[in-house]
């Protein structure tokens, strides 16, 4: 079994199957791996996200880099964790976490909701934390973009 897979990825790499082929059995491989428990990855949008400042029990990540949310700003109520560093950080201690961020880490079944410039990172973000056994993770696909032209700020 392993060998088949091994063998599918070299024919990917050297292009003799298309890419979306590829990913359409990369996702057969997820679902059989996860079976009926595959991590299922949730979509807000703005409303949800607008109102999550009254809301302290969830979590709202920005996944961009820094030098992104000084241009821009970022979402009231957000954390910033780079895309590169979200499940290291997630994987962090209590004391850590808190320490970094200024909020409690967030339980298996903690709302977290990712967001980045246009939904795509956070994306990836949600589907490492669900890798992570996150079992509430959700993507604001508008993501900044999104919130900026409804807040009329720059994008």
């Amino acid at each position: 079994m392993m060998m088949r897979h091994c063998m599918m990825a070299l024919r990917v790499a050297r292009s003799q199957i298309p890419l979306s082929a590829a990913r359409s059995t990369q996702s057969n491989l997820l679902q059989r791996f996860y079976g009926s428990q595959a991590p299922q990855i949730g979509v807000v949008d703005y409303d949800v996200v607008k109102k999550l400042p009254s809301e302290p029990q969830k979590l709202l990540i920005d996944v961009r880099e820094p030098e992104e949310l000084k241009e821009t700003g970022q979402i009231p109520a957000s954390i910033n964790i780079p895309l590169g560093v979200v499940s290291q950080e997630l994987a962090a201690s209590e004391q850590l976490f808190k320490s970094k961020y200024g909020r409690e880490k967030p339980k298996p079944d903690t709302e977290i909701i990712f967001h980045c410039k246009i939904g795509k990172r956070s994306l990836k973000a949600a589907e490492a934390a669900a890798a992570l056994g996150f079992k509430n993770v959700k993507n604001y696909q508008g993501s900044w973009l999104d919130w900026a032209e409804r807040e009329g700020l720059p994008k």
